[in-house]
């Protein structure tokens, strides 16, 4: 498993624990965090930029989340799913050092595997519609 991946990982758990306990210790929780999934510097260097890139863009990325969730809302959404779907839209809409392919692989991969049996497929779903939306394809 590459740094990236791990990294990802991370601000997976880092932005679950901020939805249920809030951020108050985000930083320690990050650094805990990527103690325990062994990051290097750089996979480090990369996890603290995305929760960054998250962070100072949360809202709007939850009104672009909104726009591409029919018939739901994004509080309902399962917190994995749209912690996830955070992730995948933050690094299409603000990391374009990060080629659209690997940054909705990457969140397909956490979904199968931090999400449901649904997951992978949603959130593929959801991250091809803000990449057409955002005339990214």
């Amino acid at each position: 498993m590459g740094q990236r991946h791990k990294a990802r990982c991370v601000i997976l758990e880092v932005l679950y624990s901020v939805e249920i306990v809030g951020d108050n210790n985000a930083s320690d929780n990050l650094d805990y965090c990527a103690s325990t999934h062994y990051l290097n510097d750089d996979g480090y260097a990369f996890a603290r930029q995305l929760y960054k890139v998250v962070k100072n863009n949360y809202s709007d990325i939850d009104k672009t989340l909104k726009k591409h969730i029919t018939n739901w809302e994004v509080k309902r959404l399962a917190i994995v799913d749209k912690n996830i779907l955070r992730l995948g839209i933050a690094e299409i809409k603000y990391m374009s050092e990060i080629p659209l392919k690997v940054a909705i692989d990457e969140a397909i991969e956490l979904a199968k595997t931090y999400g449901s049996a649904d997951s992978g497929r949603f959130v593929n779903g959801v991250l091809d519609a803000v990449c057409k939306d955002e005339n990214l394809n």
